[in-house]
């Protein structure tokens, strides 16, 4: 039996077991809200990434450590409760004769796999010589220096991973196989251009990303079916960034400061097909440098995002994909980032960075939140029939 056959079996396995138990236990429960890991850390929170089940949660935290500020990840079960792990590269199969823990510094990103098996995870550790390097938790894969090499992106079967890598002055794309020793192809060769922010379609036939040079960015894809690639928008000289997929194909998104003359506003936009109009869905969108800034929510149907208002608290917002109607809140907290979404049926898992409220005021930092929702409910949330 190939590993391919077994990805995919295991997937299936994931998508018929797991996903089914946590839609019985919560998805009839009225929606619930709980922090993780509060009170643990000294400092901020960030960029929570939910594991395809649901069942765990890995963030990030960037806090002193013996009188140095370091960049950890932790993982924790939602299921289990006090079940946690950090997130380090400990005698990994692709360390080097005498490279160890003590090689790396930080680690600074980390995206769970897809294969249903989630110990095939990518790593991005700060090598102390070598810069940022990707490495697969558990399997001998890794794509080092020279220069940074970050923004992992598994494929929806698990079967390959694509990163940013630096290539002489500017960043490509690159491509491997999640197998042992497997070798790494370039997908992308601009000399003046920089690819960056990798995202696959759901079938795992095409990568969107971002394409920047002088002028500003586009949003544009690569197919790994007939090794084409091509620009999905041509706005001139305002920036398009962080672009993804809908779970149904049918649209993109992408974030872009064309609608503001002055360049200072994002705007979360989704495009049907590849000729259709852009409709802003979430105005103000409030960006950082370790999440997209927004989330799809299952089916395409509508999207989770913050918005940038200091005012208002940075409110988490829930909002139709067509712009038919003004984002709604979807939390009270206040200071939100970064949110992510996985769905199972009629169950909606919804995490996201906040303020920690319950704190003293020298002690507020971001803490990890896990709301968990009904599908209809936040149906009935976007369209008006609930507040």
């Amino acid at each position: 039996m190939t590993r391919r056959v077994q990805i995919l079996i295991a997937s299936l396995a994931v998508s018929m077991a797991s996903p089914v138990a946590f839609a019985e236990d919560e998805a009839e429960k009225a929606p619930t809200m709980r922090k993780v890991a509060a009170g643990v850390h000294s400092g901020d929170a960030f960029g929570p990434r939910v594991r395809p089940d649901g069942k765990w949660v890995a963030y990030g935290v960037r806090e002193e450590d013996k009188g140095t500020f370091v960049t950890k990840y932790y993982a924790r079960s939602l299921v289990e409760d006090g079940v946690f792990r950090s997130v380090w590269p400990n005698q990994h199969p692709s360390f080097d004769s005498g490279e160890g823990t003590a090689s790396f510094t930080d680690l600074v990103g980390f995206e769970w796999s897809r294969d249903g098996v989630f110990d095939h995870n990518a790593m991005v550790a700060m090598h102390k010589t070598l810069g940022e390097e990707v490495l697969m938790e558990t399997m001998d894969v890794r794509k080092g220096g020279p220069g940074k090499q970050n923004e992992p992106a598994i494929a929806p079967d698990g079967s390959r991973l694509v990163v940013t890598a630096e290539t002489g002055l500017n960043t490509d794309l690159w491509v491997a196989d999640t197998r042992d020793g497997a070798d790494w192809l370039q997908i992308t060769f601009t000399e003046k251009d920089n690819e960056s922010k990798p995202s696959w379609n759901p079938r795992g036939s095409k990568v969107i990303f971002e394409r920047r040079n002088a002028l500003g960015a586009d949003v544009w894809y690569f197919d790994f079916d007939t090794f084409e690639q091509s620009a999905l928008t041509r706005e001139g000289t305002s920036n398009e960034i962080l672009p993804s997929y809908s779970p149904d194909n049918e649209s993109f998104a992408y974030v872009t400061d064309g609608n503001d003359k002055a360049g200072l506003r994002w705007d979360l936009v989704v495009k049907k097909g590849d000729s259709g109009l852009p409709k802003t869905a979430i105005p103000n969108l409030r960006l950082s440098d370790k999440s997209r800034g927004y989330a799809w929510g299952p089916f395409g149907k509508f999207v989770i995002g913050v918005q940038n208002d200091e005012k208002a608290g940075y409110p988490i917002v829930i909002a139709p994909v067509d712009g038919s109607s003004p984002p709604v809140k979807l939390a009270e907290t206040v200071d939100n980032m970064d949110p992510e979404v996985v769905a199972f049926g009629p169950a909606v898992r919804v995490t996201w960075v906040a303020k920690d409220m319950e704190k003293p005021e020298d002690r507020r930092f971001r803490v990890v939140m896990v709301g968990d929702y009904d599908v209809t409910d936040l149906q009935k949330k976007v369209s008006g029939e609930t507040k």
